[in-house]
């Protein structure tokens, strides 16, 4: 179904009034989704091969990456909680050592508090 359909261009009074005059005018040609009726084709295939890629695989993981850095950032407490309910292995003693000094680190920098002033202001519980 064309969006034209879906959305009626505006009346005439309407487009005349202060509020309207700042904005262009729609261009149909303009359109940048490639389904819907008369737009223009893609540079690229668009069929999940290589032609069509988007980002390489280092930006990915480089994204990915800073994803888990920020989220173990926001969790240092629970990562040290989950550290402590480990089972007695070798190497144990070790992770908890690395947890705790995670959440030093991030307790040093503010995280824990910013966290918190986030959470109050958007009124979410931290449980």
């Amino acid at each position: 179904m064309p969006h034209d359909l879906l959305i009626p261009p505006l009346p005439a009074t309407r487009r005349a009034s202060s509020r309207w005059r700042g904005m262009q005018e729609h261009d149909p040609n303009s359109r940048h989704q490639p389904w819907l009726p008369g737009a223009q084709p893609l540079p690229v295939a668009d069929d999940f091969s290589r032609r069509s890629v988007t980002h390489g695989l280092r930006g990915v993981a480089l994204g990915l990456a800073l994803g888990a850095l920020v989220l173990a950032m926001g969790r240092s407490a629970q990562i040290v909680d989950a550290a402590y309910g480990l089972d007695t292995l070798p190497g144990t003693e070790t992770m908890i050592a690395v947890a705790e000094e995670w959440h030093e680190a991030m307790t040093w920098l503010g995280v824990p508090e910013a966290l918190a002033a986030l959470r109050a202001a958007a009124g979410v519980s931290a449980e």
